[in-house]
């Protein structure tokens, strides 16, 4: 089994540290360093993607953390409605990120007149990868962390601080996981950049992850089933895969079917 005793908050001198906000900030500029660099090979402005990126940023937050209140005690969040604010408590849902970057993407690619679907593609590799630097700090400070197991690489929380249970028992590294399912994603988009129509990489990065989150929910135990056994991240990856599963399917063959009809 392995230990962990790490402190989720920091201090230097009278300055708290939050090392999850930390992961996730590094994620978001390692993020923003790729998307640049792969924009100047698709000829997008480089003044566009890091004005989308702040687009991103703010749509991310807000949804991450609407989504969060929705699935934990909403009631109590009307009950103290400025509690709603307090995202330094913690509370960041990622599939409302992702849903409120999704739309934050939207309204700025259209208003700037650009291709959504162009655009989506470029940022679709640097998701997974951003997501899973933040995953390493949400590993070491217990935050989404896994349910009981017995297998050799079971972990302890043992830091009074930790946002997991202090019982003793080892756990699933469920957030290890992911990250190494976010790596893997990553390096399939990668490949497949340039080989899929149009908005097929982002649709591609939809459908991965959404099965990773399926499944890796199996072994979360921060959070309970809500229907059939199912928690609110499996249903809700179930719904992405419904739409985005069949309209990358079109797309694909509608493209092959171009391909074919163009060489006769």
């Amino acid at each position: 089994m392995i230990k962990i005793n790490w402190d989720p908050i920091s201090h230097l001198g009278p300055i708290p540290i939050n090392w999850y906000g930390l992961f996730v900030a590094l994620g978001f500029i390692v993020g923003w360093l790729l998307v640049r660099r792969w924009a100047a090979r698709s000829d997008v402005a480089r003044e566009k993607v890091d004005a989308l990126l702040i687009w991103v940023i703010v749509g991310a937050i807000i949804g991450a953390r609407l989504y969060y209140i929705v699935q934990n005690q909403p009631g109590d969040y009307l009950r103290q409605p400025l509690r709603m604010f307090a995202v330094w408590e913690g509370g960041l849902a990622f599939f409302g990120g992702l849903f409120g970057a999704i739309i934050a993407a939207f309204v700025y690619t259209r208003r700037e007149r650009l291709s959504f679907s162009r655009i989506a593609d470029i940022f679709a590799p640097a998701i997974p990868v951003g997501s899973a630097i933040g995953r390493i700090a949400c590993g070491l400070a217990g935050m989404d962390y896994g349910t009981r197991t017995n297998l050799p690489w079971g972990v302890i929380y043992a830091n009074p601080n930790s946002y997991a249970p202090m019982d003793g028992m080892p756990r699933h590294p469920d957030q290890y996981y992911e990250l190494l399912g976010d790596l893997v994603i990553a390096g399939i988009l990668t490949k497949l950049r340039g080989k899929l129509p149009q908005g097929g990489l982002f649709l591609s990065y939809l459908i991965l992850f959404s099965i990773l989150r399926f499944f890796i929910f199996f072994v979360r135990g921060s959070l309970g089933p809500v229907a059939l056994g199912l928690k609110n991240a499996q249903w809700t990856a179930l719904a992405i895969l419904a739409v985005a599963v069949p309209v990358l399917l079109i797309r694909v063959s509608r493209n092959q079917n171009a391909r074919v009809n163009s060489s006769q």
